[in-house]
Order: structure tokens, then sequence, then C-alpha cells
């Protein structure tokens, strides 16, 4: 998360050469399992959230510790029953209860638009989600 955003299942590699390939057809498988946002500042906050509750022990160190959750972390965040659950009815609700109060970086200055124009998407990786579980 944070500048770049992007989720997959555990253990797929990501090809990013194929998934911004001009190349529709290489690029479409890629596409089917890789889900890529930009500054979408609530999701942030909704995933970091997520993060911080399953890894409590974790101390975020480097030189960007104080952005916080990142998906450079070893840890990851994991798509439980719970958190899909929670998704699901933070995508209904416009993530109003993740409204990013700082995070220049992931966007927090446009995040209703942000909202909005991945709100399509959002659904589309709940629904994956909802189908891996």
């Amino acid at each position: 998360m944070g500048l770049d955003q992007h989720a997959h299942l555990r253990g797929h590699k990501v090809d990013w050469k194929k998934f911004y390939s001009d190349n529709e057809d290489e690029s479409k498988k890629e596409h089917e399992h890789v889900f890529v946002w930009r500054k979408h500042a609530r999701l942030q906050e909704f995933m970091a959230k997520k993060w911080a509750d399953q890894n409590p022990s974790v101390k975020v160190e480097g030189h960007l510790a104080h952005l916080g959750f990142n998906s450079d972390q070893e840890a990851p965040c994991y798509m439980t029953q719970e958190v899909v659950a929670e998704l699901g009815e933070q995508i209904a609700k416009g993530f109003s209860d993740y409204v990013a109060e700082d995070g220049f970086f992931w966007g927090q200055q446009f995040q209703e638009d942000s909202v909005k124009e991945y709100k399509e998407q959002d659904i589309k990786f709940l629904k994956y989600c909802q189908q891996a579980i």
C-alpha cells in the first residue's frame, strides 16, 4: 500500500512487465490476479489498520517508518473473512470510518474523489477476495 497500492494472492509472483504491457493479451492474465490503485488514501488507512491489528508486535523501522504500513513489510495483511466483510461495509459507505488526516504521498488531499474513482475496482477486489476465501 502507499503511493502505489497493490494486492494479490499470497505466493503469486507479479510480472510487472506483463501487467503494464501495451499488449492486451499479455497483460490480461496479470490483471485477473493483481489489483493496483494509485493514491487511494482511505483504502490505505483501512489496510494499515487491519495490518496493525494483525501484527501488533511488528515494529516498523527504516527511513520511511513514519509512514507505517507499506508493502515492503515482511508481515503481510491477510484478507480474512472479517476483514473482507468490513471491506464490503466500508466500500458501501465510502470508507467513511477511514478518513486520512495526513498522507500527502497517498493522496489524502483528494480522497473523496479516489473513493468514487476506484469504487468499481474496489467491488471487483471485494468479490475476488470473497471467492478466494
